[in-house]
């Protein structure tokens, strides 16, 4: 009985490895080659998800573009919307980068010259860094009350400089 289980086992592990595709080369290390320097350039993104108030949950999305350099300084605007009402809101922050592609983004956000939030937002570059994704970790206000949120972000690469 022990020694039909084995071998099963074993003709399954076969079965497998046989059927891998080798035509694509085994990658062991996904992104490990992502820096500041291949992640600058300029990103078209939309982000969308609920602020989540004690009178309940809020939609919140925008659209807009950014850009960073290879030092992670960060700019860039967007047509935001909550609860349906429309606003132009520029960007500033800086990335940091660390292992696995993973960037982390402090960024704040400004209204008609005024400060209107602080996000701080974990991103994942992938596809040879040509394309970002994202979440909102925190937001803070300008009074320091954090806003719970979830908000994902997508966006592509738009050009490399």
């Amino acid at each position: 009985m022990r020694r039909t289980i084995v071998l099963s086992l074993l003709a399954v592990a076969m079965i497998a490895l046989l059927n891998v595709d080798h035509s694509q080369p085994a990658r062991a290390d996904f992104g490990s080659g992502c820096s500041l320097a291949s992640i600058a350039g300029g990103f078209g993104f939309s982000y969308s998800g609920v602020a989540v108030t004690p009178s309940g949950s809020i939609p919140i999305g925008a659209v807009g573009k950014f850009h960073s350099d290879a030092a992670g300084n960060f700019t860039g605007y967007e047509t935001n919307s909550v609860a349906g009402s429309a606003a132009f809101q520029t960007l500033t922050g800086k990335i940091k980068m660390s292992s696995g592609c993973a960037g982390e983004l402090i960024a704040t956000v400004y209204q008609n010259g005024q400060l209107v939030r602080t996000s701080y937002i974990h991103l994942q570059y992938q596809d040879n860094s040509n394309q970002v994704l994202g979440i909102f970790k925190k937001l803070v206000l300008p009074d320091n009350t954090t806003l719970p949120v979830v908000i994902t972000i997508n966006g592509s690469r738009i050009s490399n400089n």
